[in-house]
């Protein structure tokens, strides 16, 4: 298994588990690898920060951890930061989070790092939320982005892979149908018996990865929503592994759920 969608660092408003937590669960539940990015780059002033701090914190276990760069495309010498992190840290993708810091999916300043994403091969995710405007601190409220922002974001750029992160059911149709040819989404956000099934039999199971968000929500949780899917099961292990792996240029991991 692949999970798509985990994050190590700290959270302002309450306390989350760490690396030595996210192994443990791995070895747990079956995951043998994680895709992982800085959830304090989200919050730093300079993403790269955070980028550095992952680079260090994953090197011991490159073997399971996959690291992703957190960029804002906004900020002083983001390209040298993204070459850094793609040749020198070895990371295998990008998380953009437009909402934290705030700029906007169709701004043109995006222009360049896509094409820098294209030329290199690597997806580029969007955090569509963290967590569930009900559960955030009242003064510092952040919106999701929107699912028509992001599936506007895909089309515009077509040859990159863009995966959007955390949406709930429903949110992939908002989209717009027919889903871009270059739009994955992960399973993070969808939280009862049926949404999965829906997802599979209106978009089909290859567009879809298995994610946790690890440390804001439960992967126990996400790993059961999958298992307990009535789902056929070539689809099953293609969310699994099968789809991050194509995804991530490495055909030959296991996607086995248990």
């Amino acid at each position: 298994m692949i999970d798509f969608n985990a994050k190590l660092g700290h959270w302002p408003y309450r306390s989350v588990k760490g690396l030595d937590d996210l192994l443990r669960s791995m070895d747990r539940h079956g995951i043998e690898r994680s895709v992982v990015s800085s959830l304090n780059a989200v919050f730093y002033l300079n993403p790269q920060d955070g980028n550095e701090e992952i680079a260090r914190w994953v090197q011991p276990y490159r073997d399971r951890l996959i690291p992703f760069a957190v960029l804002r495309p906004d900020f002083s010498d983001w390209a040298s930061d993204m070459m850094r992190c793609l040749d020198e840290y070895g990371m295998k993708g990008v998380v953009l989070y437009p909402n934290y810091h705030r700029y906007d999916l169709s701004d043109p300043v995006l222009a360049p790092l896509m094409e820098m994403a294209e030329e290199r091969g690597v997806p580029v995710c969007v955090q569509a939320g963290l967590e569930d405007p009900r559960r955030q601190f009242g003064r510092e409220i952040v919106p999701d982005v929107s699912p028509e922002a992001i599936g506007d974001f895909a089309r515009s750029y077509p040859r990159t892979h863009v995966a959007a992160l955390g949406l709930k059911i429903g949110q992939p149709e908002a989209v717009g149908e027919p889903l871009p040819e270059n739009f994955f989404f992960d399973t993070s956000n969808y939280e009862k018996t049926g949404e999965l099934e829906a997802a599979v039999a209106r978009f089909g199971a290859r567009r879809i990865l298995f994610g946790t968000n690890f440390p804001l929500f439960c992967p126990m949780a996400n790993l059961h929503k999958l298992r307990l899917a009535d789902l056929e099961e070539k689809d099953r292990q293609g969310i699994a592994g099968g789809n991050a792996s194509r995804l991530l240029g490495q055909q030959g991991l296991s996607s086995t759920v248990g």
